[in-house]
This record gives C-alpha cells, structure tokens and sequence, in this order.
C-alpha cells in the first residue's frame, strides 16, 4: 500500500500539488555531528562533542521516530553524520529499520570499518553504503579528509565489508573539488578494480556546514577540465554511473548560474525530508527552514503542518537555496521528462533500473 500511495504522491506533485497525501519516499538522517575526519568543505567535525552529547536523540526517541515514519509511508532511511558509525545505536536502528520493511543506506568515510564491525553491519542488514572517496591517491584524499591513512583504510574496509556482507551494496561518493577535478576516471578506475557496484559524483555545496575552504572552490579554467573528465566517465564508466548523462550536464550550470536549476521543482519537503541528530525536520539538507522537532511533535504532525505546507509552497514558487543534494536529484529529472518532448527518457534502461532501485 505503501508504494501505491507514494506512486500516487509524485503523480499529484507532478501535477502542481503542493501537498503532499503520504510521508516522503525517502528521509535522510544524520543521526551524530561526531567526526573523526576533518573534511576541508565540511565544518561538521568543528562541533564541541559536549554539543554533540546534548542534542543527540536517545536510542528510544530514535526507534520512536522510525516506527512513525513507517507508519506514514516512508521507505527508505538513509543514515549520515558526521560519521555513522560513531553513532552507537545505529546497528539496532538498521535492525529497526529493516524490521519495518525499510530500505536502509548510510554514508561513511570506511575510516575504522574493521571486521568486527564489518560484522555487526552485516548482522544488521544495511543495504547500501557510500563511501567518500576523494582522490585517487593518499595525497589527495588524506589532504581533503584531513587525516593521514583515510584513503588506505577505505580499501581495508571495503575488504572486510565484501566478507562479512556480500550482499552489501558498496558505492563510491566523490565531492568535486579544485584538487581532484582532474582525478574523477582514477577514482573510477580504483571503483572498477575493487568491485564497487558504482559511483556518484556530486558538486562541492556552498553552504552553511558544507561550505567548503576558498581553495576547494573550482576554478573557470578547470571547467573544460572537468567537462574531459565527466565525457571519459560516461564513455568508459558508463556501468558504475547510476545517473543519466543529464545529471552530469547540469555541473556547469552549477557553476555558472546555479539559479538556471530553478527549472528543476525541487522535490524537497515533498518526497524528501532531512531529520537532524537532534530530532529537529527539515525540508532538506540546506536546512533553511525549520518544520519542527521531532522530540516535540509527532512526524504526522509536522508533516501536515502549516508550516511545512508554507514551507512547500516556498519551494515550489523557487523560494529557497539550490544545492546539489536534493535539487538536481535524479527523481527532478525525470518528472522533466514527463512531457511529450521528453517522454522517450523514461524508457531508457538505466533510468529504469534506478527508479526500481529506489522504489
């Protein structure tokens, strides 16, 4: 039933609904600000753990959420931190999760995955993990991470992570940045001979905690660089990328008049949400509205409420910051293509295929 009702959710955001008759596909969930990496486009790692202690949900307030969440349709929780891992409860809330019947992903920078927690992982049943992979050398990923030996844990990880979960499925995340525009076909190189089951790739964001240190920040003469690097991805990759060859055409767009994305209606608030360690719900990860707290009120409440329904009309009337994360999403894309023009796209079989993958 689920399904049907989130089927019918898009159709009717399709058609101009503002809102929405079920709870969103999908919710991201950073569940900690604790970090042990200090990334150089991220300020999570920044916050004081006394912070950090204070405004973290208890592992019953967390379990209380995803029961609410289920029971108003959601299907896929995606984990996310800081660090994921660094959450003690999040084994038991995939567990939850799952027991639900959610689809479960996380994202995680596989510094510490050893085969103790390979195991627990396993044991918990999480179904898709990304994990920050950003440059195709130490040099290169260890200087943006931060931290000496980022880069050769990852494969460490990976490695204990294909023995204990074999169904596990393991993606690459590359940030682009000024130091590794030059380095997207080595990080798919490195994906392809470690048997990732793909990669993504998104821009850098420029925003509040994920705004990045001003030499990240890509320059105009690397543009053509990176337009070689994305046409050698999709020609030689092509079986990592889940993503259509759209997606990639928009990074210029992004660096040159982000606002042109405004085309895009964003699904955030809608078929999305983004929920905070500290319960407090949100449109999505640019978090510039706040539609409650989850501590306070009930998913069911604020979800419906006047707020997040002003909150939604904001963004559909383009009222709100562009970032990669939620604007340029696949599913944006393809409700483009429901138009007689551009029909024909649905039909391709990568699109088709992750579209089932998120259903």
């Amino acid at each position: 039933m689920s399904l049907l009702l989130n089927v019918l959710n898009v159709a009717k955001f399709k058609l101009g609904g503002y809102e929405p008759i079920c709870g969103p596909m999908k919710v991201q969930w950073e569940l900690t600000y604790h970090c042990n990496l200090k990334c150089r486009h991220c300020h999570i790692w920044e916050t004081p753990l006394s912070e950090i202690r204070e405004n973290t949900l208890t592992f019953d307030e967390q379990k209380a959420i995803l029961d609410d969440l289920s029971h108003n349709g959601v299907r896929h929780v995606s984990f996310s931190g800081g660090e994921m891992f660094l959450q003690k409860t999040v084994y038991d809330l995939i567990t939850h999760a799952k027991s639900l019947g959610m689809k479960v992903g996380g994202n995680s920078n596989a510094f510490f995955i050893n085969k103790d927690l390979a195991g627990r992982i396993a044991t918990a049943g999480l179904d898709f993990l990304y994990i920050s992979l950003d440059g195709h050398n130490s040099a290169t990923h260890d200087f943006i991470r931060g931290v000496p030996g980022a880069f050769d844990n990852i494969f460490t990880s990976v490695a204990n992570l294909r023995a204990a979960h074999p169904g596990l499925k393991i993606f690459f995340n590359t940030t682009i940045n000024r130091h590794n525009v030059g380095q997207l076909t080595g990080i798919a190189r490195l994906a392809r001979d470690n048997g990732m089951d793909g990669m993504t790739v998104e821009m850098t964001n420029t925003f509040d905690k994920y705004a990045p240190e001003e030499d990240l920040t890509i320059t105009r003469d690397q543009v053509a660089l990176l337009k070689s690097q994305i046409r050698e991805l999709t020609k030689n990759y092509a079986e990592l990328l889940p993503h259509q060859s759209d997606y990639f055409d928009e990074f210029t767009t992004y660096l040159d008049d982000k606002d042109q994305l405004y085309k895009y209606r964003c699904v955030a608030g809608y078929t999305s949400a983004q929920i905070h360690p500290n319960g407090d719900l949100y449109a999505c990860p640019v978090a510039f509205c706040k539609l409650g707290n989850l501590r306070e009120r009930s998913f069911e409440d604020i979800w419906w409420s006047k707020e997040a329904t002003r909150n939604r009309c904001d963004i559909k009337d383009g009222k709100h910051p562009i970032c990669w994360i939620t604007c340029i999403s696949p599913l944006n894309q393809y409700l483009s293509y429901l138009s007689p023009l551009k029909a024909f796209k649905l039909l391709r079989p990568k699109t088709i295929a992750h579209i089932l993958k998120k259903i």
